[in-house]
Order: structure tokens, then sequence, then C-alpha cells
């Protein structure tokens, strides 16, 4: 799968370039060529399944041959080793508690999966990739957490100085090793304007 610049300037990117570049050239997002669907026979016997298949068959048409499948199924793995539960919401109707995980926030997900999936794409390179991150709060926990001891990926999260919780703040500037969090005198407006710069 190939995946386009929502300001469709910027060449359409594979899996692996649009996690490695994070923003398209036109400073547009990546979004997917297509939303795959899947199957009638995997969804009428989801409850067979355990969340690690789940991951692997619903991440599978996005990654595409970026990953092996192998690789893609460790990865996908060591991202939800941890419980989500499904709360009833209506009926047939239910929603995944995402707030489970090493930070209690539910961007842990995502942040552990491309994390692993940079952590992939550098294995062979000899210079580390710089993910640099503004935060309010949550983000930045999640992102120092997922990134962390990931080879050849460093964490870089700008927050506001005295604008996250005394929680958050430890759970960004406590991890050490490949994670640096920089407190910055002023919103999370102006770190995020220093990222983007």
């Amino acid at each position: 799968m190939n995946y386009y610049s929502l300001n469709k300037i910027s060449p359409n990117a594979s899996f692996e370039e649009a996690t490695i570049k994070g923003q398209a050239p036109d400073k547009g997002l990546y979004f997917p060529e297509y939303i795959p669907t899947l199957s009638k026979d995997f969804r009428a016997n989801i409850k067979s399944y355990s969340k690690e298949e789940i991951g692997f068959e619903g991440m599978k048409p996005f990654v595409g041959k970026s990953i092996p499948d192998d690789v893609l199924q460790s990865r996908i793995n060591e991202t939800i080793n941890f419980d989500f539960p499904g709360v009833k919401v209506h009926d047939d109707i239910y929603a995944l508690e995402l707030f489970h995980g090493p930070t209690l926030a539910f961007k842990d997900v995502g942040a552990r999966f491309m994390s692993r999936c940079l952590g992939y794409f550098n294995r062979n390179k000899n210079h580390h990739t710089t993910v640099l991150v503004a935060t309010s709060g949550d983000t930045g926990g999640a992102v120092a957490n997922g990134f962390l001891s990931v080879d050849g990926v460093d964490g870089v999260i700008l927050y506001p100085s005295g604008k996250v919780s005394t929680v958050q703040e430890l759970q960004l500037t406590t991890l050490g090793k490949n994670i640096s969090a920089i407190e910055v005198n002023g919103s999370f407006d102006d770190c995020q304007t220093i990222v983007k710069q």
C-alpha cells in the first residue's frame, strides 16, 4: 500500500517512507490510498482470534511488504502486551479502552507500534532517527515510553513549563537512555512551533 499527502503535492510514499518521514514534504499528513476491510469470514469468526492475531490482520494491508510477516507479528505482540478491554456501549457496540497501557494514555498503542516499526527500518543504518514531539502531557509520556530503548531511534519531547501534571513530567524526564525531554518556557503552541520549524 502507498500513502499520499492530504495536500496532494508530494509524491506517494510506501509505509516505510511515510513512517520515517512522519510528514510529507508538502507538510501534509500521509493517508492510505484506500481503507482495507477484513474478510467476511474473519469478521464472522473474530471471537476465535487473539488480540495479536486481530492486530496482525488489521495492520498487514497497511504495512504491505515493508515489514516481513514474522517481524510484523513480533512488533504487534510487543505493542499490545497489555490488556485493553472491550466495554459495552450499546447492544452489539463495544469500545476498546486503550488507556490501560504503561502511561495510561490511549496513545500508548500508536506510539509503541510506530517506535517498533522505526526500529526495524533503522536496523541496518549507521545513523539514528530522531523523533521530535511537542506535548501537552499524554502524547509525550506515551512517545517517551514507547520509544525507550528502541535501537536506532532517539526521542526528544518538548513540553511547556508548568503546564503538564507532575506525573506526566516524571514520565517525560526520568527515563534517560535514548529519551530527552526539554522544558520550554511557553505554551504547547510554542513547543509545536519549534517542532514544525
